[in-house]
């Protein structure tokens, strides 16, 4: 049976008596001198003595089974049920076999230990640590139900920071999850119609297998509804392999060929199993809005992304990782129904690892292009990276597809000046209907961060392609129906595709100092074998700060320039901001003034204030005018991030147009304690556990509460990483404590996991108690319920503040072991008052009888 004590109370009564030996408690045989205390100084009225025998060495602790938090040489490695055996207030941790596994001991000290301990390890029975491990100690804490365990360095195996071990992550519970994103944009005007998206991630996981099905579907006035199904896979972790093998329909690998829609199976390495310190890019999208517009993300024909945004600049952080490259096409909708868009560089950095090292994919099935229903070509592709030292990593693949054929290989470097990526792929393609063709396309990347000057330059990369080579993606889209991509009703194929020939692509981030700010570029430039023109965009912009008013003012300027391939027409905007914080720290706000002149509307001008409200920032709100044209225009947005869901919701209006658009985000988690509902959801996620302490809030988690059923879902936990999960315990109930507040996890990926927080849920009071002879009990006296378990000490005067027990009962206080050291009251607490601040107070006497209460 699992101990879960009174350990607050006592621990906070055997503080106050005896402050010196409390925590200090060494185990597993480790010597310890015992502590008498002169019980003089404990005597109650009536010359009796408190009978302190059980605190002589340190807190005491009873034999049984205890879930405990393990601390190596002061690091976290886990939590685990451990056995504690021995005699009753002293008993000590039993180190099995299974115990010894976690501490990450080397091989040979194990190998080493003295036969008698090999062999009661082998049984199953407990050994002396400190025999086993020459200077190796351990302390429990029984308030925080923790347990130090100390060994020398030479003892344990090197583990890189961050490290934890497989055997404490987390496998989750059986589990369903639905998370939902839905918005629907209005106009009215030039542009009227209604464009609405729903996206829709739902899971199922049984063990350790995990199902996933990602979907969209987007529907507009006057148009038809087109449902994608992006995803819709089987998938289960492999940690001895340190990979992930997935089966259904998913992505292949982008990092050295083009990823593709693959029906089939896929095995591949993980790096999030890898310590923090072990890891290794999620692509940042930023633009500027003219008004509360619509932004749309899409990659290679696929919708991943629909939001609505403020007037200003924006970014959009929160993609799915879905793992395969590609360049996104970000298409701003503006409220008059106008667009522009422009392209983000989703290219990987330089490919090193570190030594040792190994990254690897195989992938074997049916391409499966959302954009085709009638290609059947079967695919086989594997690629592969290792670090071979510290300045060489090497890396290649292969595909093989009906009528495709690729190799690549590659090495990357890391110098004094710079990471740096080479590789060469070489690819044939012969198809009916095309003539067959082979060559070529060089790939260089770099990488370099300049201390001295404080340059950072994040992505450099030049690719040439000859007039033979074919990727992966153009390949397959060669053979896709006519009826598909033109409209036809004919099956031939399609005569011509932008294929590359050139590509560069370059951003700089430069930082000025402390007092000068920041300054950044970006650019893209490329050309086609297929036709001529050349595509060019590039963006630089700077931000500064800058003290008046007794505040500082941040201000923000950029420019952009981008040349169309096909028309060659160029297009230039620029765009400069001040901003002006207002309000309390707590609820900040942020006046705006901005500026922009566009190639193709002129100028315009803008006045913004943005804020939010609420507890934990839940609500956030913006209002805008603008004047461009000769025109003036308004508008507002707000956003609500609930306990349930994330609402959020935009007007404006101006000189021949009306905008309005309405959003919804939120998720569904069904877990073995019942249906909780959340405002976001992750891949990996918590559900946190604890009854009767509905409002308490996940300090991890902004605007996260405990429900009124006891449970709350935290949206974002790191796989195979150490989560801290705080319980913040104000505004709970008189009535409700928490035994503990902090617990740490480690889930495996797609897992939902339980985290649970005892509590004890009953009536709270102070008591006032009086023995039999009229006299106050001894300082230190226990109070027991009916069934035997702790619920209160005594303190001063008699006074004793009981904890979960019933509206009205029968207690037992006791101050000894002896016949006439016990006696037993009874009590009636008045009713509950959910607004009272303190606890309710009685007065009892204690009476001295025989009958069945707990001795």
């Amino acid at each position: 049976m699992k101990q879960r004590g009174f350990f607050f109370l006592r621990g906070v009564v055997a503080c106050a008596l005896f402050p010196a030996a409390v925590w200090a408690a060494p185990l597993d045989g480790q010597s310890s001198a015992e502590v008498d205390f002169d019980s003089g100084f404990l005597m109650h009225s009536g010359g009796a003595t408190v009978d302190v025998s059980r605190f002589t060495r340190g807190n005491p602790v009873t034999p049984g089974e205890y879930s405990v938090d393990i601390y190596l040489n002061a690091s976290w490695i886990g939590r685990r049920a451990v056995r504690f055996e021995g005699p009753d207030g002293q008993a000590t941790p039993c180190f099995d076999a299974a115990l010894i596994a976690q501490l990450n001991l080397k091989n040979d000290l194990l190998g080493a230990a003295p036969e008698r301990l090999r062999a009661d390890l082998a049984k199953g029975q407990c050994v002396d640590l400190g025999q086993l491990v020459a200077g190796a100690s351990a302390s429990f804490d029984i308030a925080e139900l923790r347990m130090d365990i100390s060994a020398p360095q030479a003892a344990l195996r090197h583990a890189p920071q961050g490290y934890v071990n497989p055997e404490f992550w987390d496998q989750g519970v059986p589990s369903a999850t639905l998370a939902y994103n839905l918005n629907t944009y209005q106009t009215s005007g030039l542009a009227s119609g209604r464009t609405s998206y729903a996206a829709f991630d739902s899971g199922l996981n049984l063990g350790a297998w995990h199902f996933r099905q990602r979907s969209a579907l987007s529907w507009q006035t006057g148009g038809q509804r087109q449902y994608q199904n992006i995803a819709t896979y089987l998938q289960h972790d492999l940690p001895s392999w340190r990979s992930q093998l997935t089966l259904g329909d998913s992505y292949t690998d982008g990092a050295m060929f083009d990823s593709i829609g693959l029906r089939g199976a896929q095995l591949a390495s993980d790096d999030r199993m890898l310590p923090d310190s072990q890891r290794g890019y999620a692509p940042l999208i930023r633009g500027i809005a003219q008004s509360n517009a619509r932004v749309t993300v899409t990659q290679n024909g696929v919708k991943l992304h629909e939001t609505t945004v403020s007037p200003g600049p924006f970014e959009v952080n929160d993609l799915y990782a879905t793992g395969y490259g590609g360049d996104l096409l970000v298409t701003v909708t503006e409220a008059d129904g106008s667009q522009h868009s422009f392209t983000v560089p989703y290219a990987s950095v330089a490919q090193l690892l570190r030594p040792g090292t190994l990254r690897y994919t195989v992938a074997l099935g049916k391409v499966r292009n959302v954009r085709s229903i009638g290609d059947d070509s079967k695919l086989l592709q594997a690629t592969m990276q290792y670090g071979f030292t510290n300045l060489l990593t090497g890396y290649g693949g292969a595909v093989a597809a009906q009528g495709y054929q690729a190799g690549l290989l590659g090495t990357a470097w890391n110098t004094p000046m710079g990471a740096v990526a080479l590789d060469v792929t070489q690819s044939r393609i012969s198809k009916p209907g095309l003539a067959s063709s082979a060559g070529r396309s060089i790939r260089v990347s770099y990488s370099k961060f300049v201390p001295s000057t404080r340059t950072n330059l994040a992505i450099a990369g030049y690719r040439y392609s000859s007039s033979g080579y074919w990727g992966l993606r153009e390949a397959v889209l060669v053979s896709e129906p006519r009826s598909r991509l033109a409209g036809s009703n004919g099956f031939d194929y399609v005569p011509r595709l932008d294929r590359q020939r050139n590509a560069l692509q370059l951003t700089v981030n430069q930082s000025l100092g402390e007092k000068w700010g920041e300054l950044y570029a970006t650019g893209s430039s490329s050309d086609y074998w297929t036709r001529s023109g050349r595509s060019t965009e590039f963006q630089v912009g700077y931000s500064n700060t800058f003290r008046a008013f007794g505040t500082n003012l941040m201000y923000n300027i950029a420019a952009s320039r981008r040349r169309d391939g096909v028309t060659g027409t160029l297009g230039n905007q620029v765009y400069a901001s001040v901003s002006i914080p207002l309000g309390s720290e707590e609820h900040p706000a942020t006046l705006s003034l901005a500026a922009s002149r566009d190639g193709r509307t002129g100028s315009s001008g803008q006045l913004m204030l943005t804020g939010s409200a609420l507890d934990d920032n839940a609500l956030s709100y913006g209002v805008n005018v603008d004047r461009a044209l000769g025109a003036s225009t308004g508008g507002g947005n707000v956003q609500y991030r609930g306990q349930a869901a994330t609402l959020s919701a935009s007007a404006s209006g101006g000189s021949g147009y009306t905008q309005y658009s309405g959003g919804i985000k939120g998720a569904i988690v069904a877990h073995p304690g019942g249906v909780t509902l959340a405002n976001d959801l992750s891949d990996t996620v918590g559900v946190v556990e604890a009854k009767d302490a509905m409002g308490a809030r996940i300090a991890n988690a902004p605007g996260v509460r405990i429900d009124g059923r006891g449970y709350a879902v935290i949206p974002y936990l790191r796989p195979y990483s150490l989560n801290s999960i705080d319980l913040d315990p104000m505004g709970l109930p008189l009535d409700v404590e928490l035994k503990e507040t902090s617990t740490r996890i480690a889930p495996r990926a797609n897992t939902v996991t339980m985290i649970r927080f005892a509590t004890v849920a009953g009536r709270s009071a102070m008591i006032g108690v009086m023995k039999p002879d009229g006299v106050a009990p001894p300082f230190g006296a226990i109070v027991l319920n009916e069934a035997g378990s702790e619920v209160g000490v005594v303190g001063q005067g008699g006074r004793v503040l009981v904890r979960g027990v019933a509206d009205e009962g029968d207690l037992t206080l006791r101050w000894g072991e002896a016949p006439d050291q016990v006696c037993h009251f009874g009590y009636r607490l008045p009713e509950r008052d959910g607004q009272a601040l303190t606890y309710p107070r009685l007065d009892v006497k204690c009476e001295t009888y025989m009958g069945s209460g707990p001795r």
